[in-house]
This record gives structure tokens, sequence and C-alpha cells, in this order.
């Protein structure tokens, strides 16, 4: 017979002593793989859009929230080649591209299932985007919401005011001889190029991508030209250092702050022919299928840029650029310190998506006007 286990009040003591030690020894444990081993998260964006002082509030406020240590591992791209490159090696969680990459058939980022739908119960700030934002259909024709819009602005005119005081009225004073060697373009985005000398040479907003339309003596003579009489060609987000010199531009107007600090004003132009329009926003990788923490935390940062201070701060102080936030623009219309004239702004000419065809031509074309300028312009 098996005798029963009695134990004495000693026992129980040393028991419960070492009961309470393990149970320390696995809180200690648990806590210092949590420290050692934050929420990561992989972000692929345009310089500007991810400031130091944001994440660090960012992280503060998820830590207050949660208790979790969040860290990004941001990186910055050059052009939307490097966000599908990207996504389809599963380097990154979140990306922020323009809204007309979705479609484009280099990347078919749905029909390859790169993307996934964003949760808005985590996005309440989404109940402050733009009517006009929210009205356009950027990804499908589904109710899921692969795309939230956290910027927008022109691929515009600008002007050096205190070189040139009257405003440009049109595309073509890019190719006027006044200003040869007095402007400078952007070399990475072509398409962009090619939209401005089409509507410079009268093809209307539905032409700018129409193979056949651009496909002339004109248009061709037109991008060689506007290439080699060009002081300088910058790539990616345009800087100060870009710009500082000129008197006409292309801009996104992200380096009008910087501008302004070293006694350069400039302004966007409203040409008459129309200004083409971006929209930058976020979307979530597949590589969050399945992480719903993750997930929930990477909604979490596209809640938080779409906050008034993020929008009033990052998007309208540093970059120059037009908030998605209606009360935020609300306020700055009001106030009368929009980043550019609201006119100049005109959704019927935002950049289209382009099918193998039409962006295999404008590419052929444009690398061909840099290949045939003479003198090259620097690139820098």
């Amino acid at each position: 017979m098996l005798r029963p286990i009695v134990f004495t009040p000693i026992k129980l003591f040393r028991m419960n002593i070492s009961v309470c030690r393990l149970a320390l020894l696995i809180l200690s444990a648990v806590s210092t793989s949590l420290a050692a081993d934050p929420l990561t998260l992989r972000m692929l964006t345009w310089q500007g859009y991810a400031p130091t002082s944001q994440v660090t509030q960012f992280r503060q406020a998820i830590a207050d929230k949660y208790g979790l240590t969040v860290n990004f591992e941001i990186a910055y791209v050059d052009s939307s080649d490097d966000y599908f490159n990207a996504i389809r090696a599963n380097r990154a969680d979140i990306i922020a591209p323009s809204h007309s990459v979705f479609n484009d058939s280099r990347y078919k980022f749905l029909d390859r299932q790169l993307l996934i739908p964003i949760n808005l119960n985590n996005v309440p700030n989404y109940a402050d985007l733009m009517p006009s934002l929210k009205a356009l259909r950027y990804a499908d024709a589904s109710e899921d919401v692969f795309f939230v819009p956290l910027t927008y602005g022109p691929y515009g005119l600008a002007y050096n005011q205190q070189r040139l005081p009257v405003a440009p009225a049109s595309w073509k004073s890019l190719w006027n001889p006044v200003y040869a060697g007095q402007y400078t373009v952007n070399s990475d985005y072509y398409e962009a190029n090619i939209y401005i000398a089409a509507l410079a040479s009268g093809l209307s907003v539905e032409d700018i991508k129409n193979v056949d339309k651009l496909n002339t003596p004109e248009i061709k003579h037109m991008l060689t030209s506007l290439v080699s009489n060009a002081s300088n060609l910058w790539g990616g987000v345009d800087q100060a250092s870009d710009l500082s010199g000129n008197t006409l531009a292309t801009s996104w107007g992200f380096s009008f702050p910087a501008l302004h600090l070293q006694g350069e004003r400039w302004k966007m132009a409203c040409p008459q022919e129309g200004t083409t329009v971006w929209i930058d926003g976020y979307a979530l990788s597949r590589t969050l299928q399945g992480r719903p923490e993750h997930k929930k935390i990477a909604e979490e940062w596209i809640n938080f840029t779409l906050n008034p201070g993020f929008q009033t701060q990052a998007i309208y102080q540093e970059l120059h650029s037009f908030p998605a936030s209606e009360p935020v623009y609300n306020d700055l219309k009001t106030a009368g310190t929009l980043p550019h004239n609201e006119a100049c702004i005109n959704f019927d000419f935002k950049w289209p998506e382009l099918n193998s065809r039409e962006r295999n031509f404008m590419k052929s074309i444009w690398q061909r006007a840099l290949k045939q300028a003479e003198p090259p312009a620097n690139t820098r």
C-alpha cells in the first residue's frame, strides 16, 4: 500500500519558496526576452515621411498604450521600382507608394497578392481624410482598402521669385531659350516629364499617355531639348541644392522650406495647361499576413500619420506639401497658408496608370533624350 505524503509546515514553506523562485525566474526570462526582442517593423518610404522626432513620439505612444517596444527599420526609395522589388522579396512590411502604381503593368501588386487589406477599425483618423481623397479608387473595385493617402501635391512648375517676380504662365517656359541653363528637372520620373511635354505641346490631359499621340518628332525633340538645356537633373526627392541658383524647376515642393532658410523664395506656378498631381500614402505588405500584432501596430502607424500634429509638422511644415487631413487643410486654408495655390490641384490631372506598352514607350523616348542631349546636364 502506498503511504500518503504528508507535508509538514517546514516542507510547505520550502516548497513555496522554491515555487516563488521558479516563478521569478520565469518572469525574469520572459521580461529579458521581451526587452531583447522588441516588435520590429520594416518600412520603405520617401525621404521625409518618417522623421525621427515623429517616430520617437509614435514609439512612446505604443509603449504607453500596449506596453510594447517597437523598432522601425526604415529605408528610403528613389523610385517605385524599389517598392516592388522589396515587397516581392518580402523585405518590407509597410510601403508608401504613389496612387498610380497598384495596377501598373510592371507591378500588379494586387494581382500578385503582394498587399493585404488595411483594417480601418485600427485607423480611426481615416474619418478625417479629405473627402476628395476618399472618393478616388486606388487599388481595385472591392470594398477592401489597400491604400490610405498621406499627402498629395503637384509635379509642379516652380519659379524663383527673386529671379522671376511674375509667375510663368505656361509649361512652355521650360523650352524658352531665355531660360536655357537656368532650370532643373527630375531625372527619375520620366513619365512626369513626358506629361509636361505633352501638355506644353497642346495635348489634353486625356492624351498625355496616348502612345500614338506621343510618338511624334515634336515630342521627342522637346524631351531632348528639355534635358540639353537644363542646368542639372535631380533624382528622387528635390533638395535645396538641386534648385538653388536656378530660375525655374520642376519640383514636388519639398525643397521650398530649406530654400527659404537659404534666402531663396520659391513658389509653384499654375500653368494654363494644367499640372499633374500625385497622391502618396501607405499600404501593407503580405509579410504581415498571419502576424496580427505586427499588422495592428503597422495600422497604428498609418493612423498616427493622419493625426493633426503629424500632418501639420511633418507634411506641411517640413515638406511644404498638402495634408491629407481635412481639419488641418481647413485650418491652413482659413489662415491663408496652404503650401500651394489650391487652384493648381485638379484630381482630373492625377497621374494615370500605365500599361506595358505605354510604360515601355515612355521609358524608351526618355532614354533616347538623355542619350542625345548635348551637352548632357549634370545629375545631382
